[in-house]
């Protein structure tokens, strides 16, 4: 959704002390409008978003505020609100680096990101979120008999890929147990992991964060980032190392439960936005129906 004209006169405002800036559109941004700016020596990112507004933008910005509380390499906020020419907006500096997508693409993934990644993902998951939110076998079954019956309701999937789903997932919400939640990310993929000069790691865009189960947020890291199993190991040992706790023996199961609520979210998440995706979503379900 990237705009193709910027007002400038309006991003003025907003760095009033810059001089002349300079603008350049980010064509990854779906649904956000994204522009890197840079004036008088400095970077910033801004983010335009119409469709959630400002509360979103505020929800987002209190997410990195927190996250980087805990210790987490994220974009500083500097400002968010809304102006009358630009809309609902959300201003952070800019962090040099490639996305992890880019090193990929470059060859440049080397042993060490691994850990470093787990470390910032731990730190995330270090903070609790307010007031405290507990998952329990019975949330985790109404929370997929809930997403099933409005996918049925809807007719965005076959009824009896819905009882199949049902079926392999319900166990699992019932093996799981109790959990704290914590401050998740929710969209930990290559295009929002920075890979910075020198090696370390930040993260970026905190557009889905939420309060949820710690496994939740290896599910699109587990898909679309993770080249081998040493690799995740590596990533898992570092993990589990920050937070000062053993492995969990259910982190398999965890996350079998997860990959199945967030492929039947991709339906929800779809259906308003690009109904032609659909037909991927049911493939992909199929699939991890299968893996089991």
């Amino acid at each position: 959704m990237t705009m193709a004209v910027l007002n400038h006169a309006a991003v003025g405002r907003l760095l009033p002390d810059t001089g002349t800036l300079r603008a350049r559109p980010l064509p990854q941004g779906r649904f956000n409008s994204c522009w890197h700016l840079t004036g008088s020596g400095r970077s910033y990112l801004l983010k335009l978003n119409d469709r959630e507004g400002e509360a979103h933008l505020r929800r987002v910005a209190a997410a990195m505020r927190d996250a980087a509380a805990g210790g987490v390499a994220v974009p500083r906020v500097l400002h968010v609100g809304t102006d009358p020419d630009v809309g609902p907006f959300l201003l952070q500096e800019w962090l040099d680096g490639r996305t992890f997508a880019e090193a990929r693409q470059d060859g440049a993934i080397e042993t060490g990101l691994w850990s470093r990644l787990g470390h910032q993902i731990a730190l995330l998951h270090s903070t609790q979120p307010a007031p405290p939110l507990t998952a329990t076998p019975a949330s985790r079954t109404r929370k997929l008999s809930d997403l099933l019956a409005y996918l049925r309701d809807h007719r965005l999937i076959p009824s009896a890929l819905a009882e199949a789903t049902r079926r392999r997932g319900q166990p699992l919400a019932e093996q799981l147990g109790e959990q704290a939640c914590v401050s998740t990310h929710q969209d930990i993929y290559p295009d929002n992991i920075l890979v910075r000069p020198g090696g370390q790691i930040a993260l970026l865009d905190f557009d889905h964060a939420t309060a949820a189960e710690y496994a939740s947020d290896f599910v699109k890291l587990d898909r679309w980032c993770l080249p081998s199993n040493r690799d995740r190991q590596l990533l898992l040992g570092a993990y589990w190392q920050q937070r000062g706790e053993p492995a969990d023996p259910l982190f398999e199961q965890r996350l079998a439960f997860h990959r199945l609520v967030i492929n039947l979210s991709y339906f929800l998440y779809w259906h308003g936005r690009d109904p032609t995706q659909i037909p991927g979503c049911t493939a992909a379900l199929r699939t991890e129906l299968e893996r089991a």
